[in-house]
């Protein structure tokens, strides 16, 4: 039970009907609709490119206009007031002094923040696998360099046997001629 500055209508005299404010019974957790449709909001509001802030007031509403199960809100007469989506518009959601209403929107969103956000992360991480591997992926040293090889060396001395290649018109070079 949730405990909020007093909503209500005041008394002829200018009182308060609830000096000690009203209390809010919130559910302690969104039905499967409810949830379905808070994350609704979530995500259409991000492929609208609304602003966080934006989303996030729409969500506090759901929560509230969802949540809300009983309260000790009273008309002009004292006559308990249903709490229906119509009544916490008019009641809470309409009201000059946001302080109870932003009061109960923290409070529904503890209740209700992780049980409708865990499904959206789960999917996010479902499609997009994770990529760790056994080793670390940071470079800790550079590549080992490679030696140089020896310069060949090079002769111009002719040795025995060497064997001179000609080419023949036809561009056949199977001919070999001996110089030795």
């Amino acid at each position: 039970m949730a405990h909020i500055d007093c909503i209500c209508p005041p008394k002829a005299d200018g009182e308060p009907r609830h000096p000690g404010g009203d209390e809010v019974d919130l559910r302690e957790r969104l039905d499967f609709r409810a949830g379905r449709a808070a994350r609704y909001i979530i995500l259409s509001g991000r492929q609208e490119g609304r602003i966080d802030e934006d989303i996030a007031a729409q969500l506090s509403e759901w929560y509230l206009l969802a949540g809300i199960r009983r309260w000790t809100v009273t008309d002009v007469r004292g006559k308990a007031i249903e709490p229906n989506a119509a009544n916490i518009r008019a009641y809470l959601l309409e009201n000059p002094d946001q302080r109870a209403a932003d009061d109960l929107a923290d409070e529904a969103d503890r209740l209700y923040a992780e049980a409708v956000i865990a499904p959206l992360q789960s999917r996010a991480s479902a499609s997009s696998p994770s990529t760790s591997t056994s080793e670390p992926t940071s470079v800790t040293s550079g590549p080992t360099p490679r030696k140089r090889s020896k310069p060949s060396s090079t002769t111009t001395s002719r040795t025995a046997g060497t064997v001179t290649i000609l080419r023949s018109p036809d561009g056949d070079s199977s001919s070999l001629q001996s110089s030795a």
